[in-house]
């Protein structure tokens, strides 16, 4: 599998765009994965290794809102760096 191709999974996007837009709600993440059971699966495995971490509202309807943890804001420093390399 070449590098560029581990850069564009769902779980790569995801860390991207958590770590463009900051802190982001599941419906938003809907227009990224369109898949919502890959985007379900993806979301679980990247919050069980410590990547985002969820938050949910209690206001009606009640949201889930996703951000990069500390270890995953520098995950995504160090594939972003990967991305800037392989594209010059």
């Amino acid at each position: 599998m070449k590098i560029w191709n581990i850069l564009e999974t769902p779980c790569a996007r995801i860390i991207f765009f958590l770590s463009e837009q900051g802190e982001v709600r599941y419906s938003k993440l809907t227009k990224l994965v369109p898949s919502r059971g890959t985007l379900s699966s993806n979301l679980r495995d990247l919050e069980q290794e410590g990547l985002i971490k969820r938050r949910v509202t209690t206001t009606k309807p009640i949201q889930s809102i996703y951000s990069l943890t500390e270890k995953g804001t520098i995950i995504a420093e160090n594939l972003l760096q990967m991305r800037k390399t392989l594209r010059s």
